[in-house]
Order: structure tokens, then C-alpha cells, then sequence
């Protein structure tokens, strides 16, 4: 993908989150908000509830950091420097931005059929975008290899993501705006650092 497209991608994305974040309150906001958790929430059962109790629990900050040190370690170990720099700057950015966000709207959390007890603000999803991000980061990491079943290794990674970010909307802890507004800015990240580190990479056999 050229440096162009990147920073195009980044702007749309970024466009995209910034939308979300001026009318996520507003009464579209919350239809879309309410139309999509009661599209989530159908489908709930107890093998559903433990399976997203799970899932969800592969976004929390503590898993991040230990995905990411495995996935960096890795990389080191196959002198894949430039490759872990760049996942090392997506994550902190992931780092920056939660708590930058979150405090800048202080959107309180659904009252509504909450599955689990958790504290901090709302929008945007803390777990949509570090998740967006890493996994993101992981898509960007395979292109730039010669791995076998790219497009499936691709498909897990973008799987991975909507589990996560479905979990947080089931389990009652955001917003759907919450979840698509973490997608968003992930996405617009993820774009940014790939279009910082382009022509750095060495496709490794």
C-alpha cells in the first residue's frame, strides 16, 4: 500500500471517529446505540455470556502487554528489529490515547443489564481500540512476511477484534458508539504508524 493510501486511510478513520464523537450522544447516537445492543443482546444464553466472558478478558490491559512482549520478543529473536519498533509504537500509542480519550468526553457506562462490575469512563472503548490496534498491527506485521495462509492468519486477527469489541457491547459495559468509536481511532492509528514506518520494512522469507 502506498504512503498515500495510509494517510488517506488515516484521515477517513479519523474523520470517521471524530462523527461518532460529536453525535454519539445525540438521539441518532442513541438509536444506533440501542438498535445494536438489542441486535447483540438476542443472542443471549449461558454458553454465549461465558464464551464473551472470555473473549473479553484477551483485550484487558494486562493480556495486551503480555501479547505484545511474546509477539516482541519474537520478533527480536529473528532480528526483526524494525518490526518490533513498530509494534512497540503502536502499542504506546494505544497506551496514550485510552486514557487521553476517555477523560477528554467522560461519557459515564450503560446502567442497563450490566453482566460485569467495572469502573472508568465510557467513549471510546478502551478494549476496541487497543485490540484494533494490536491486532491491526499483527495484519500489518504478516504482510511483511512470507508466512504461509496469509488470509487466514489475516481472518483470525480481524475475528479476534470483533469478539472483543461485540463482548464489551453483550457484557454491558459500553455503548455500541463506545465500541465503533475504539475501532475507528484504531484503525486511524494503526494507518498512521504503518504510513510513519513505510519503506522501512525487509519482507522476511
Amino acid at each position: 500500500m502506498s504512503r498515500a493510501k495510509k494517510i488517506s486511510l488515516f484521515i477517513v478513520f479519523t474523520l470517521i471517529f471524530g462523527v461518532i464523537a460529536v453525535f454519539h450522544e445525540s438521539r441518532v447516537g442513541r438509536f444506533i446505540d440501542r438498535e445494536v445492543y438489542e441486535f447483540i443482546y438476542a443472542s443471549e444464553s449461558f454458553l454465549t455470556t461465558a464464551l464473551f466472558l472470555g473473549v473479553t478478558q484477551l483485550g484487558e490491559v494486562i493480556s495486551m502487554i503480555i501479547l505484545s512482549i511474546i509477539v516482541i520478543a519474537i520478533l527480536l529473536l529473528y532480528r526483526m528489529n524494525i518490526h518490533a519498533l513498530f509494534l512497540v509504537v503502536s502499542m504506546l500509542m494505544s497506551s496514550i490515547l485510552i486514557p487521553v480519550l476517555k477523560h477528554s468526553f467522560d461519557r459515564e457506562r450503560p446502567a442497563f443489564l450490566r453482566l460485569i462490575e467495572i469502573g472508568g469512563f465510557s467513549f471510546p472503548s478502551g478494549h476496541s481500540l487497543g485490540s484494533t490496534i494490536f491486532f491491526g498491527s499483527l495484519m500489518v506485521l504478516i504482510k511483511h512476511t512470507n508466512l504461509n495462509h496469509k488470509a487466514v492468519l489475516y481472518a483470525l486477527c480481524a475475528v479476534a477484534i470483533l469478539l472483543i469489541c461485540s463482548s464489551r457491547v453483550y457484557l454491558g459495559v459500553h455503548f455500541p458508539t463506545d465500541v465503533l468509536a475504539g475501532m475507528a481511532i484504531g484503525t486511524a492509528t494503526v494507518s498512521l504508524v504503518s504510513w510513519i514506518f513505510h519503506g522501512k520494512f525487509k519482507d522476511i522469507k
